[in-house]
This record gives structure tokens, sequence and C-alpha cells, in this order.
């Protein structure tokens, strides 16, 4: 198997942690990806474009030895955790337990999303940023992390695919407001741990799961180069039947 995902471990990828979870992780060929710019700025998409094997040209994306693409970051999870030999899977058989895993997942997934709007405008001058972003955005991340943290109180018995996408939201979260929180025009500095002390014992608990520390806050060390990314893109092609790019 082969993940192209953006090798960035100062937050923490929900693929990474599924892939652990269900104990194929060192199965995984990992493929930076750089879908933005580099580390120096430098505009790089073009050369690592997922467009040939994913239409959406977006991380995560898993492609299995026989050609299958798999994409969207919930199928490519959900993928991991069917291949899991032992042990309770992420996402809980049918009934209440399994719909609400899925609804903080959901609920984590958005709010992953809005803070990354947040950041891409943030890249902008403060003359060109929309203020509207920001004040349209801050109350659902308010609201949700409200909600989570409500849920935590009550406790949970298991950890499931719910908990993997709070995970990597709230690291995001972090790591948002290390680099862009004291710019924010709405809530600079912002500490979502504050008012939230239910949540945070959680968080500080469950990153400390092996399927965290293997990666979270350690420099990739594979190979980042285009060269390699395109060569296994191509490799994906060839088990297509295509030809290389």
């Amino acid at each position: 198997m082969k993940l192209f995902y953006s090798p960035f471990h100062t937050f923490i990828h929900k693929s990474l942690v599924a892939a652990h979870e269900a104990g194929v992780h060192e199965q995984v060929t990992y493929v930076p990806t750089y879908p933005f710019f580099n580390n120096d700025g430098e505009d790089v998409s073009g050369q690592y474009s997922l467009a040939p094997i994913n239409p959406l040209d977006k991380v995560p994306t898993l492609a299995l030895d026989s050609g299958q693409v798999i994409f969207g970051s919930q199928a490519v999870i959900e993928y991991f955790d069917s291949q899991r030999t032992d042990g309770e899977p992420l996402f809980p058989a049918a009934g209440p337990e399994r719909f609400d895993a899925i609804t903080r997942l959901a609920l984590s997934d958005m709010m992953f999303e809005l803070t990354v709007q947040m950041v891409m405008e943030g890249w902008y001058p403060k003359e060109e940023q929309h203020l509207k972003t920001f004040t349209w955005v801050w109350p659902k991340i308010e609201r949700g992390l409200a909600e989570l943290d409500a849920r935590a109180e009550k406790g949970w018995t298991r950890f499931d695919i719910g908990h993997v996408g709070m995970l990597q939201m709230i690291s995001y979260t972090d790591f948002r407001n290390a680099f862009y929180g004291e710019g924010d025009p709405v809530h600079p500095g912002f500490d979502w741990r504050a008012g939230h002390d239910a949540l945070a014992a959680w968080y500080d608990e469950a990153i400390l799961r092996p399927s965290v520390t293997w990666f979270f806050n350690k420099d990739f060390e594979g190979d980042k180069s285009a060269d390699f990314f395109r060569t296994q893109v191509n490799e994906v092609l060839a088990a297509q039947g295509k030809e290389p790019v």
C-alpha cells in the first residue's frame, strides 16, 4: 500500500493513527505530498500533483497494490480499520455507539476543515484577509469544543474513530494557534483548553497512545523528493494499466 499524505507531523494525522491501531502501519509506503507550499515558501504543488490518480488532487490518498485508489480521509481510515487482524475495530458495529462515534468524527472533521480555512486566510496580508471568514468560523469552533467537552465529562469506555478525528482536530488547533493565533482578528492567542477541562484531560492521555507517539512531533525521515513522489504515482498508474506521467 502507498499512502500519499502531507508529512507535517506537528499535528496528528487520522490516517497514521488508524494504520497503527489496525496494526498495518509497517505494510505502508509513505509518500510525502505537498499540496500547497514547501517549508521554504516555494510553490512546489505542481511537482506533487495527485490529479493523475485522484481527481480531487488531495491528501490523504491510499493506493493498493492492485491499482485501486481510495481517497477521502474517512474512506482511507475505514479501509485501514477493515484490515485489522485483532483488537476492537475503530468503527463500532451498527447501533448507538457507532453513531456516537461517527458523529464525533463528522464534527471533528468539519472543525478541522474550518480551522484549515482560517490558516489559509492567514497566508494573505491583513489588508487582503476576509474578516467574515473568521467571524463565521469561530462560533462553530467554540460550540464544537463545548459539545466535545460535555461528552468527555461523561467518559468513554473505548477508543474509537470519533476519538481519532478529535485528536487530529485538536492537535491542528494547537498547531494553528502556535503559528497564526496571535494574528487572529477575532481570538488572538486562543486557548482551546480554557473552559474545557474534561476534553483537555482526555487529550493529554490520548496522545500517549502508541498510535500517536510513533510519528507525532517527529520529523519525517523518508524521501521527500518530487522524483520519489512521481515514481510512486507512476507505479500506481502502471498497476492500473495506464501510461506514466
